[in-house]
């Protein structure tokens, strides 16, 4: 049996190797071995690290402010308010990176819907946010970008603990407030803790939002270097000791991920779904109605300006907008074709994406079942699970070192890393649905003869169906919108939606960049959609 076990699990470990761990290594061991060559001088490369991790830490502080009290709600409250701040914040979860660099030069920009509605408001000529090429600018979008993070992860933490022990504590004569210090905060640090770092490994590794919005030499991170020297002065030497240091920094970060991730799973209390009993305040229902209203602006702010600014067009700089479709006719005939590569891409990707997930979370199923965890077991949650640590940057740059350019250079490429970029949020997603299959269930299958793939084909995968579906949606929803690979492999004639936006955005072109933007998100949304169906009215937050 460990031996079949040990067959199934090749395609999804093998994978993973050809694809993320070679690559990765490639691109550290090259700069390596070319010792010889020199290194990059400490003047250049230390305020580069210095400045990333201080981006990333100051992003990760914006996410908790904007995070925590929507988390903080959604986990003591079950309300009409709560359930529509959980719909809220799904909604950057479905934004590319360059979407929502696009919309926050629209939305925040000096002549940006923000500043005008101020502008309007007190009379003034000039509106008080000049943010834009800053790093306040690269900060926000960040903090807009992964914000949802903290609130579902830590949210989700207080609704199941609350549920479970604030009963208990109360009837111990625990005042809310010492309820909230004693138990809530040491039982959801681990799962705070998490959050924190993944957002700050998303930061960390971040491009498009730091290639449109840094501003220049002295605000710009390791990611947008390493692009740089590889893409633009050919210094792959260079390129593979950025590399080195991101990896190793990320690397770090993602351990620790790990670790708290681990400990706030083994927090699963057994009563954690008992009704709980909440007394509504005016002064509660008050902030917490406003915390939405603001959450609503700030998420849908950006969103809508693409959307309007696609149907506007004015005469001159200062003169009144009116209803066109001359930035949709702008397009012309590199839309489609855009759309369609975009599509191809996702649909092979997610696909790919599903297949070593299924085997991946399969095979880990059966290897745990008999002891709980086994080595084979862990093995491939860990594997499944390092792409979270991945930068597209650097991945690309190890196809190149590699592989070299010319078999790089392939659609097929960038299909084998967008679907390893997505396996460890569709792996997720189908262990979680093989997790719920009833254990009875199986032990029918098994005493009526059938065999761990015949369970697995015949009983598994019709009751996680739906999981199946979410899988293959939110990966092809990431896919749809990744920009890093196609550009980090060269294949910048083989036009995506998102390149098409990225170069409409650098030559300044905004209502074309916003048609090709609205494209963007119905697409995006009907993917996530897909991806959301299953956990509808299931999910385990309000």
């Amino acid at each position: 049996m460990n031996k079949k076990l040990w067959i199934f699990a090749l395609l999804p470990l093998g994978t993973v190797l050809v694809v993320f761990i070679l690559p990765y290594g490639a691109s550290i061991t090259g700069a390596l071995s070319r010792a010889e060559q020199g290194v990059l001088p400490a003047a250049s490369l230390l305020p580069t690290v210095a400045f990333t991790l201080k981006q990333a830490l100051f992003s990760t502080l914006a996410a908790l402010a904007l995070g925590l009290p929507g988390a903080w709600f959604l986990g003591h409250r079950e309300s009409p308010v709560s359930r529509a701040l959980w719909v809220i914040s799904a909604v950057p979860f479905a934004l590319p990176s360059i979407l929502v660099v696009l919309g926050f030069v629209l939305f925040f920009g000096n002549a940006g819907w923000a500043n005008r509605l101020c502008m309007a408001l007190t009379g003034t000529k000039e509106g008080p946010l000049h943010i834009l090429y800053k790093p306040e600018a690269i900060i926000l979008a960040h903090g807009f970008y992964n914000f949802p993070l903290v609130i579902r992860l830590v949210g989700d933490g207080i609704h199941r603990i609350r549920k479970a022990y604030a009963p208990a504590a109360a009837s111990l004569g625990a005042s809310p407030l010492k309820t909230a210090a004693t138990v809530l905060f040491p039982m959801i640090l681990p799962s705070l803790m998490a959050a924190s770092l993944m957002v700050f490994l998303y930061s960390f590794t971040s491009f498009a939002v730091v290639l449109v919005l840094g501003g220049g030499p002295a605000a710009t991170t390791l990611a947008v270097e390493i692009y740089r020297y590889a893409r633009i002065s050919l210094d792959f030497h260079r390129a593979g000791i950025l590399a080195l240091f991101e990896t190793g920094i990320a690397g770090m970060l993602f351990a620790g991920y790990l670790f708290f991730e681990k400990k706030a799973q083994a927090i699963s209390p057994d009563i954690a779904d008992r009704p709980l009993e909440t007394r509504e305040t005016w002064l509660g229902t008050t902030v917490r109605i406003l915390y939405a209203l603001g959450i609503l602006v700030l998420v849908l702010g950006p969103v809508l300006s693409i959307l309007g600014e696609s149907l506007l067009v004015r005469t001159s700089w200062a003169g009144p907008p009116r209803i066109d479709l001359k930035w949709w006719y702008a397009l012309g005939e590199r839309s489609i074709p855009a759309l369609f590569r975009s599509l191809i891409l996702a649909f092979f990707s997610a696909a790919f994406a599903c297949i070593l997930a299924l085997f991946a979370a399969g095979t880990a199923k059966y290897a745990d079942s008999g002891s709980g965890f086994s080595f084979l077991g862990t093995l491939l949650r860990v594997v499944t699970t390092a792409p979270l640590a991945s930068s597209g940057i650097v991945l690309g740059l190890g196809w190149l070192s590699l592989y070299g350019r010319e078999h790089a250079r392939s659609i097929w490429t960038a299909v084998a890393i967008h679907g390893v970029s997505g396996l460890p949020f569709a792996y997720h997603a189908l262990s979680q649905g093989l997790k719920s299959v009833p254990v009875n269930t199986l032990n029918a299958a098994s005493v009526c003869g059938a065999g761990p793939v015949q369970q697995m084909i015949s009983v598994a995968l019709p009751l996680s169906a739906q999981r199946l579906r979410s899988a293959w949606g939110f990966s092809a929803a990431l896919s749809l919108g990744e920009l890093n690979a196609v550009m980090m492999v060269g294949l910048e004639d083989w036009e995506t939606l998102p390149l098409l936006i990225y170069r409409a955005v650098g030559s300044y072109r905004y209502g074309t960049a916003c048609a090709a933007g609205t494209m963007l998100i119905l697409s995006c949304g009907f993917f996530f959609w897909v991806s959301q169906r299953e956990t509808e009215g299931k999910n385990h937050g309000p």
